[in-house]
């Protein structure tokens, strides 16, 4: 029948188009398998899982087994469903309708999975989608105080050299890591048979895509139990011990006068270490006299021993060999730090005299200056003739019962044609100073020189009184000529002499106690004599 059916059509349609129906033919036949798998026949299949749609041939993420919701609708009768699961059939079902619909939780196998479901109607339709299962929690990749890749982990053992370390390193996870909790245990001693366990917890909310986390050490073993976990609640541990080998000495930084005048000095600094302190003294390299500053009983990390300031205050001998001090620090792990300082005890005054000139008028001098660099307790200024020896003027400058460390001096004293010396007195903690100065006076060859322009007659007439006067001596007494010209030998050298000391001229002066009061002793003529 076939046969006759085959011989017939080329009577009933003419030849040309035979050719038209078989290009339709071919036509519909593409547009048939173009259609895809999912859509023959007038089959829709539809899958979703948690949400998500899936496409045939794409690719759906999961971080747990999803549930699957499948709905199918065909044209014709639904004869047979199945769903598979890397190949193999997870479901199977004959509905015997025009549609399913179903929700049935999957167990997938870890990362990689294949997801089918096929609907036979009236023809085969496929829709094949690649399922992700992604069950690894946070991974880390260290960067402090060591290095790992994402892969690996850290080594059961790490040696260090700090007892403050950083603990660093980059996530790397598929959701977000909401926490970090770092666990650090340390068994401190005094020995490994009689030990404390020191434990503390650091957690981080929200790191992002790197953490950081400062730790205190304990020389010696610490146990580190890092936990890193994401929003799912996966979580990554990792354990491992950190070995600190402690071998750094303290550092120590002070300030201090290298010279002082007061009997007392302050010395202050700061010592550091990167484990932990555990002694810092302060000794008299003379005599081994030590001060304790810090003393630490036990090697338990402790933020407050890493750092140490001091300001202490020591006392200063006369003799600059005992003031040599030596500041020591001390770490838990035996590191010793040592600091030399020596400091120059100079109790004695510093006096500056900016001016002493006399006022030849007034007969006075003006004294200024300063007196500094001491404890001082009483300042004296005093004025001697320096021909005589006499004693002219004293003032007391300073005497307020204390202490001080500067006296000004700005005072007006008798002072002598002749010559005036400056004794100023000091009374400080340690003793006595003194110094003395010559004042000055002012040139006066300008108005002798003026005097001696006097007009000839007066001079003539002066030399004829005194002429006058010498012949009448003579004539009267020759015992008595020879005893005024003696004494008048004796004026002119007296006069000679006050011009002499009327110049500017610096004596030896020295001083020294005597029955409660001040000698001036040597270097002073007295009575025509210099003694």
């Amino acid at each position: 029948m076939t046969s006759d059916i085959i011989q017939l059509v080329p009577r009933l349609i003419p030849g040309r188009w035979i050719g038209v129906l078989c290009g339709v033919c071919v036509l519909l036949l593409f547009l048939h398998v173009g259609a895809g798998p999912a859509a023959a026949q007038g089959t829709a299949i539809n899958m979703s899982m948690n949400g998500e749609q899936a496409v045939h041939g794409d690719e759906i993420v999961v971080l747990e087994d999803p549930n699957a919701n499948i709905t199918i609708s065909a044209e014709t009768r639904i004869d047979l469903i199945e769903l598979r699961v890397n190949g193999d059939t997870y479901r199977s079902y004959s509905p015997n309708s025009t549609n399913f619909d179903r929700s049935l939780p999957l167990e997938l196998d870890p990362n990689d999975n294949t997801v089918e479901i096929i609907a036979k109607a009236d023809g085969v339709t496929t829709l094949q989608t690649a399922v992700t299962k992604y069950t690894a929690a946070p991974s880390v990749r260290y960067t402090s105080p060591f290095s790992t890749t994402v892969s690996g982990g850290p080594n059961s053992t790490i040696n260090v050299t700090s007892g403050q370390i950083t603990l660093a390193g980059d996530l790397h996870t598929l959701l977000d890591v909401k926490r970090i909790r770092i666990e650090r245990t340390t068994n401190y001693g005094p020995d490994n048979s009689n030990s404390t366990t020191d434990r503390r917890f650091h957690r981080i909310s929200n790191p992002g895509e790197s953490f950081s986390q400062d730790l205190l050490l304990a020389n010696g073993k610490n146990e580190i139990v890092a936990e890193y976990t994401d929003s799912q609640g996966r979580t990554n541990t990792d354990r491992f011990t950190l070995i600190v080998d402690d071998k750094t000495d303290p550092v120590i930084e002070f300030d201090v006068v290298n010279e002082t005048y007061t009997d007392t000095v302050r010395i202050s600094g700061t010592v550091q270490d990167q484990t932990k302190l555990k002694r810092v003294e302060i000794n008299r390299t003379s005599n081994n006299g030590s001060q304790v500053l810090m003393l630490s009983g036990n090697a338990k990390p402790n933020p407050d021993r890493l750092s140490y300031e001091f300001d202490t205050t020591v006392e200063l001998y006369n003799d600059n060999d005992d003031n040599v001090f030596q500041i020591t620090a001390e770490d838990t792990a035996g590191n010793i730090r040592n600091r030399t300082l020596s400091i120059t005890y100079d109790p004695e005054p510093e006096i500056q005299i900016t001016d002493a000139t006399t006022d030849v008028d007034t007969e006075t001098v003006r004294v200024t200056g300063k007196i500094s660099e001491a404890e001082i307790s009483r300042v004296t200024v005093e004025t001697v003739n320096s021909a005589t020896g006499d004693r002219l003027d004293i003032v007391r400058v300073y005497d307020a019962g204390g202490f001080t460390d500067e006296v000004s001096l700005d005072q007006k004293l008798t002072a002598s044609r002749q010559g005036t010396i400056v004794n100023v007195l000091v009374v400080y903690r340690s003793g006595q100073y003194s110094t003395s100065i010559t004042a000055e006076v002012p040139d006066t060859n300008e108005s002798i020189e003026t005097n001696n322009t006097a007009p000839s007659g007066n001079v003539s007439s002066v030399q004829s009184s005194e002429s006058a006067n010498t012949t009448q001596d003579t004539t009267e007494d020759s015992s008595s000529n020879k005893t005024t010209n003696e004494s008048d030998s004796s004026g002119e050298k007296e006069k000679q002499t006050d011009k002499e000391s009327a110049s500017p001229t610096l004596l030896p002066i020295r001083t020294r106690e005597a029955f409660g009061g001040i000698v001036i002793v040597g270097g002073v003529y007295l009575f025509g004599h210099w003694v």
